[in-house]
């Protein structure tokens, strides 16, 4: 009888039926019968089977061993180490008891500004094995750099920490690196001692060169790139000029053109840059609706021309001075009338959106209102996607030259506040038997609060009630200086928070003076005297 014994890991002691034979791999010859075979080994759970051999039999037997569990009772100097079990940190700190598989483990522990301590133990079967570690002092140091400018951002490249003021290094000499978008990098090499270590880094601008080449060479074209942090500058574009590296916007203007819009991040090797206007084949006066994805059209616009106009007003308050030429490039359309609470009730219904209460009430021909700016500007954009071209609302830029129509008065139509009643809806004769105590246009547009929209005369441009009836949001953040205002008429957004946006036109319950299409106002959130009036890229 020949018994061949082999375990997986081999050097485990084999007993028949408790007499030792030897350790595996090995060859028994047992004699006929059943017997116990008991198979050992330190770190591995025993393994027992009966096993019955009759003579000339040769048994082949190969037993992989299963771990077995013991426990660890892990301490520390001091307490409150981190611990690492086989490589993995586990959610206990010293002094603790943990449970692991039997066999060789290697134990790892620190605590911050400690070296750390591993041990490789042996843990055995239904035993505890007590691991205990000295945590000897690492030396460390605090560091803290005041950088200029004050958002760059600061890292260390040769150790895990991530910095922060007042970061605990270990004593030494470390890399710091400072970066910031359009400033050279800085690497210095900064020795930390014990306590508290203090270093200043300031960053010096970097600059590229920019050539911008367009089609019509005489092409308008500013360029947008962040003058210093979080502040964004536009300047007008000429030869040879040179711009902090980052990231830069280039728009090219030209009458009746489309705008051409390019970026690109501008390194110290420098950037040139071609473009292309295209013409657009617009008629100005033209009206013309878009066709809706969920059926119907969207809101009635007429084209308005390209072209220049003077913005603000002289002999007006400081919000509309310095007076400003503006050439706006592009012809655009604009909604003819002011945007209807019919009109607003088809994106309620397509989207789901909520809609004030105080509308409930309201005839839909009525100027849509309570509604906010980010209201307003989620309509225009469903209009966008409905239509697959882009509305949005008008730049104040955009917004009085529409309502100028050509004119440099007061008015659209004139100067004289007599001739309102018949272009718009404002505080007149018919709000004085509403409103009795009120000071009013001497006029009567025949309504004491809202009119229907387009009930009035409109503009030589095709356009209804800009003087009054309700104001209407434009793009700008706030209130931005006339002396920021782009040369092109686009949006200003001059480090404005944004809590507030911008309106024009004035309200049914505006004086003469209010509605000027030169008079600007500004608010957050829903107004029963706010609404909305569109525009749409050609």
């Amino acid at each position: 009888i020949e018994v061949v014994v082999e375990t997986v890991p081999p050097g485990a002691i084999v007993r028949i039926d408790g007499k030792g034979i030897g350790l595996t791999p090995l060859t028994v010859f047992p004699d006929p019968g059943v017997h116990l075979m008991e198979i050992s080994h330190s770190h591995y759970e025993v393994h027992r089977e009966t096993i019955e051999v009759e003579r000339g039999d040769r048994l082949v037997k190969i037993v992989s061993l299963v771990s077995g569990r013991g426990k660890l009772k892990l301490l520390s100097n001091p307490a409150g180490a981190w611990i690492e079990i086989a490589g993995k940190r586990i959610a206990a700190v010293t002094p603790t008891e943990v449970e692991s598989d039997t066999g060789p483990t290697l134990v790892r522990m620190g605590l911050t500004e400690r070296h750390p301590v591993e041990k490789e133990v042996i843990v055995l079967p239904g035993q505890t094995t007590e691991v205990n570690t000295d945590l000897n002092i690492d030396p460390h140091g605090s560091l803290t750099v005041s950088v200029v400018p004050d958002d760059a951002r600061v890292t260390l490249p040769e150790l895990e920490a991530a910095y922060r003021p007042g970061v605990r290094l270990p004593v030494g000499e470390h890399l710091i690196r400072v970066a910031r978008t359009g400033y050279e990098t800085q690497q210095i090499r900064f020795y930390i001692h014990y306590g508290d270590n203090f270093t200043r880094v300031e960053l010096t601008r970097a600059f590229g060169a920019i050539e911008v080449l367009t089609k019509p060479a005489d092409s308008r074209v500013s360029l947008t790139y962040e003058k210093s942090p979080s502040v964004m500058a536009t300047v007008a574009y000429r030869p040879g000029m040179q711009l902090p590296i980052g990231q830069v916007e280039v728009r090219a203007r030209a009458l009746g053109h489309r705008t051409g819009f390019a970026a690109f991040h501008l390194t110290t090797a420098g950037h040139r840059i071609s473009m292309v206007l295209k013409p657009i084949q617009v008629k100005a006066g033209e009206r013309f609706r878009d066709s809706l994805k969920v059926g119907g059209e969207g809101p009635l616009l007429v084209v308005i021309p390209a072209g220049d106009f003077r913005m603000g007003d002289p002999e007006g308050p400081p919000s509309v001075n310095p007076v400003r030429t503006i050439g706006l490039t592009e012809p655009y359309a604009m909604s003819v009338r002011e945007i209807t609470v019919g009109e607003y009730a088809r994106y309620v219904v397509a989207t789901g959106v909520e809609v004030d209460d105080r509308l409930s009430d309201a005839a839909e021909d009525e100027p849509v209102r309570y509604v906010s700016w980010k209201e307003a500007n989620n309509y225009v954009n469903w209009l966008t996607r409905q239509s697959g071209s882009k509305y949005r609302l008008p730049t104040e830029a955009e917004w009085e030259y529409a309502a100028r129509a050509g004119n440099a008065s007061d008015y659209g139509f004139g100067d004289d506040p007599s001739e309102l009643c018949r272009y718009g809806n404002l505080a007149d004769l018919s709000t004085r038997k509403v409103y009795r105590q009120w000071d009013v246009v001497d006029c009567d547009d025949g309504y004491g609060r809202l009119a229907p929209v387009g009930s009035y005369l409109p503009n030589s441009w095709g356009l209804h009630d800009m003087h009054g009836n309700v104001s209407e949001w434009v793009l700008e953040c706030g209130m931005p200086d006339y002396g920021d205002l782009s040369e092109d008429g686009t949006v200003v957004n001059v480090g404005q928070s944004c809590r507030t946006h911008s309106f024009r036109g004035g309200s049914w319950d505006s004086q003469a003076e209010g509605v000027r299409a030169s008079r600007r106002g500004f608010g957050a959130g829903r107004n029963d005297d706010r609404g909305i009036r569109l525009l749409r890229e050609l």
